[in-house]
């Protein structure tokens, strides 16, 4: 009988243990400065991350790098935006009024689609245009590199919103 209640004491332990541990945060979500190394430009990157929990079954939030979203922020010169990830690999596009400069001296529109991997930490920049000063159209592909350089000056919460508890967990 004493074996009996003691090992549904242990069950009943078990499973509060499991009932209120607390969520898990996403694996890996970059966050910090980083140095950005390419063909003739390098500069930082400061990094920092959004992310709201991913619904799942309605029972319990999941906190996946894919409910995130990495906002870069250039050194002069470079090109920021706000990556999501696709496929595994994080990206962004930014059209530029003045991306490209003609022989005359006159700016030409173009299109930059910037595409990384946080596991290499190595991506490409494409750099797309319509045939502006009298080229060919094409796209100019260039790779790059990058490297932790420090930590956030400030600490950033990468999960803002508060959701209520069961239903549809609604967030503000």
């Amino acid at each position: 009988m004493k074996l009996l209640r003691g090992l549904a004491a242990i069950v009943v332990l078990a499973g509060a243990a499991v009932g209120f541990s607390a969520p898990a945060q996403a694996a890996n979500v970059m966050q910090g400065v980083y140095n950005y190394t390419s063909e003739g430009q390098t500069g930082t990157w400061t990094i920092y991350p959004t992310c709201v929990p991913v619904v799942g079954d309605l029972r319990e939030p999941l906190y996946l790098p894919v409910g995130c979203r990495l906002h870069v922020n250039p050194s002069r010169g470079l090109t920021g935006g706000d990556a999501a990830l696709v496929g595994g690999v994080w990206g962004f596009s930014v059209p530029k009024t003045e991306g490209m400069q003609c022989p005359d001296g006159s700016w030409e529109p173009t299109v930059e689609v910037i595409r990384f991997d946080d596991v290499t930490m190595s991506g490409t920049r494409k750099i797309t245009h319509n045939g502006n000063c009298g080229t060919a159209p094409g796209i100019i592909e260039i790779p790059f590199t990058l490297s932790f350089k420090e930590p956030l000056p400030i600490p950033v919460d990468q999960y803002p919103l508060i959701c209520e508890p069961g239903g549809l967990r609604r967030c503000f």
